[in-house]
């Protein structure tokens, strides 16, 4: 009876125990990786959007000497993904002047941690330098943080 109690094999106590702090200290880790990777990715299919709005952006100003007013339609503007927020837009830069287009979306539908939030795009034409975009957060609206901006 002795020898067919030793030669039982299994796992003690804290060795379970150990294993379980493990994963705990593995998800602990890599749940919030994940929850930031997938906000990431939605933002990235509006930035996306974005890219290809700068581009009709800019080659309707490289025809014309401006960007198109806030009421014209904008081929690409359909490929600005609304189902994250509505897309608001003004040529003109505020009162600056034609060589300047600001795109700006409030985000929606993501996450608590971006929802309202807004993101602004900024394309500004200069005779030496050519097109440039600047990606931001607008003055006085819900800071965007820094690690979900799109890169330049």
């Amino acid at each position: 009876m002795l020898k067919r109690i030793r030669n039982k094999k299994g796992f003690t106590l804290i060795e379970l125990m150990i294993v379980v702090a493990i994963v705990g200290i593995l998800a602990a880790i890599a749940i919030p990786a994940y929850i930031d990777y997938t906000i990431k990715a939605r933002l990235s299919e509006i930035s996306a959007g974005f890219d290809a709005l700068a581009q009709s952006a800019s080659e309707y100003h490289a025809s014309n000497g401006y960007f198109p007013a806030s009421g014209y339609a904008i081929a690409s503007l359909a490929s600005v993904p609304n189902n994250y927020g509505p897309l608001h837009w003004q040529a003109g830069g505020f009162g600056v002047n034609n060589d300047v287009a600001v795109y700006e979306v409030t985000i929606a539908n993501i996450a608590t941690v971006v929802n309202g939030c807004q993101l602004r795009m900024n394309i500004t034409y200069a005779q030496d330098t050519g097109y440039s975009k600047l990606w931001q957060t607008p003055a006085g609206a819900t800071q965007l943080p820094a690690r979900f901006l799109p890169r330049r």
